[in-house]
């Protein structure tokens, strides 16, 4: 049903807003149409303001600056200045509209028939604007979502395991002279993403990535690898035994998430052209306490399980927010805009990169993970945006806020988890635009925690940990959580 409002001028400390007619439809999910009237009164205030300003500035042959004749400056500018007005206009108005209407806007506007539209000499300037608007969410009892949280006692094996991942991380590279590549080792290649089956050197380049390195993946890997953000099965199978100037042509589909048009879902060709294997000696144990900033072996065992500690509360903690999450997209019902999922793609995934760097992922699984994610349905995109507008209302209503210091934070755990300067890493996600998205990471993660504060949470033990469970309990009702759990 329309609805008809006329913005009557209404005073404020310094001026008065211009009239104008908006009528407000519903065109679709999450989505309005806006039709604007504009009047006759308003077009001539803003031809002659524009005339005046442009007779100020202009400089015409035989008059001196601020001189020129009117009719000169329209005989000259004319169709310049119809463009201008009629841009400044819609701008205006369109803004105008919005605010008045108090709409959530979160796409770019859609003017209709733009091109067409022209600034009549008299009478009303009439245009159709349609944007994409924040869905209406409506959000469940917190208290009806039940959370386990997994608990486990961190071994000697576990310590011994991650001091080896460190041995390989802190390994020196050699380069393998007349040999074949063997499953662990790193390839340097140049990689070239090409469109088409089977596709040849002339074929249209999609991505290159010169200079890359590949890890040939192993059994404990299922051989399943990535190359250029591209999940590749197989690609240990069909990477070892090569050697320098060796040239693999792998022949896909393109990821069905993949940010670039051209390659999501497309018949793609990944040529990959090894120029030197290099495979790498793990480092001695002795000499990662060094390496590591400690005294001894000793020192060594006891910060990396203080580390394995501190990344299975964030694991832990990133659970209980997933089973959050999987209730309230199972049990919020909210129409998405269509033309939102696809935008979103790239926010998402960039997220999840960020998200992983703060549990302490290394840097070649957060590759792989990114890669995998690409190959997720699109059902799975719209499920993500679903959650970004359901955790937008939950934080609104919970009145959740992030200070400087909590982004600082999270950014110098970041860079300690992956052995860099903070205030490095803080400009390179400032010059790759990652702040924003730092912040709603942050932001959503405080919801997660405030809503788990209202829901009943059970404490189970981790798979093949013989510690025994905690008892359920909920602090927001503590009564019948004990009486369920005898």
């Amino acid at each position: 049903m329309a609805e008809d409002k006329t913005a009557v001028a209404e005073e404020t400390n310094e001026e008065t807003k211009p009239e104008q007619t908006v009528k407000v439809e519903e065109a679709g999910p999450a989505l309005k149409r806006l039709s604007i009237e504009l009047p006759e009164s308003r077009i001539k205030e803003k031809i002659e303001s524009t005339y005046v300003q442009l007779r100020d500035d202009a400089v015409l042959p035989g008059f001196r600056r601020g001189r020129a004749p009117r009719r000169l400056l329209e005989k000259r500018f004319a169709p310049t200045i119809g463009k201008d007005i009629k841009g400044q206009l819609i701008s205006e108005s369109y803004t105008q509209a919005i605010e008045d209407e108090g709409l959530e806007v979160i796409g770019e506007p859609d003017v209709k028939d733009f091109d067409k539209i022209e600034v009549p000499e008299k009478g009303s300037l009439k245009y159709v604007v349609e944007v994409e608007i924040a869905p209406e969410v409506k959000l469940p009892a917190y208290d009806k979502i039940k959370v386990n949280k997994t608990v486990k006692e961190i071994s000697d094996a576990d310590v011994d395991k991650e001091i080896d991942t460190y041995r390989e991380r802190f390994g020196k590279p050699s380069t393998v002279e007349d040999g074949k590549s063997k499953e662990g080792d790193y390839l340097f290649t140049d990689v070239t993403v090409l469109a088409g089956k089977d596709a040849k050197d002339d074929a249209d380049t999609l991505h290159d990535a010169p200079d890359t390195y590949v890890l040939v993946p192993g059994k404990t890997s299922e051989y399943k690898g990535h190359v250029a953000g591209i999940v590749v099965e197989d690609l240990g199978k069909l990477l070892k035994g090569k050697q320098a100037e060796d040239v693999e042509s792998i022949s896909m589909t393109g990821p069905a998430g993949h940010e670039n048009e051209k390659i999501k879902g497309q018949p793609i060709t990944v040529k990959i052209t090894v120029k030197k294997i290099e495979r790498i000696e793990p480092a001695p144990v002795e000499d990662l306490p060094a390496m590591m900033g400690v005294e001894s072996v000793d020192d060594l065992k006891s910060r990396v399980r203080q580390m394995i500690e501190q990344r299975h509360e964030q694991n832990q903690r990133a659970d209980m927010h997933k089973q959050v999450a999987d209730y309230l997209a199972e049990n919020v019902d909210l129409e998405l805009p269509k033309g939102v999922t696809g935008r979103q793609t790239a926010r998402v995934l960039q997220r999840q990169q960020m998200e992983l760097a703060y549990r302490g992922v290394p840097e070649d699984e957060i590759a792989q993970q990114i890669a995998e994610a690409r190959e997720g349905s699109e059902e799975e995109a719209i499920r993500q945006l679903k959650m970004f507008f359901i955790l937008d209302q939950a934080s609104k209503d919970l009145d959740v806020q992030v200070n400087e210091n909590e982004i600082n934070g999270r950014i110098a755990m970041m860079a300690q988890q992956q052995g860099r300067r903070p205030e490095k890493m803080r400009q390179e996600m400032h010059k790759q635009g990652q702040i924003e998205q730092l912040y709603l990471q942050v932001r959503e993660q405080k919801v997660m925690d405030q809503i788990i504060e209202q829901a009943t949470v059970t404490e189970v033990k981790a798979s093949g940990d013989d510690k025994p469970a905690a008892k359920k309990k909920s602090p927001a009702k503590k009564k019948t959580t004990k009486k369920k759990a005898d």
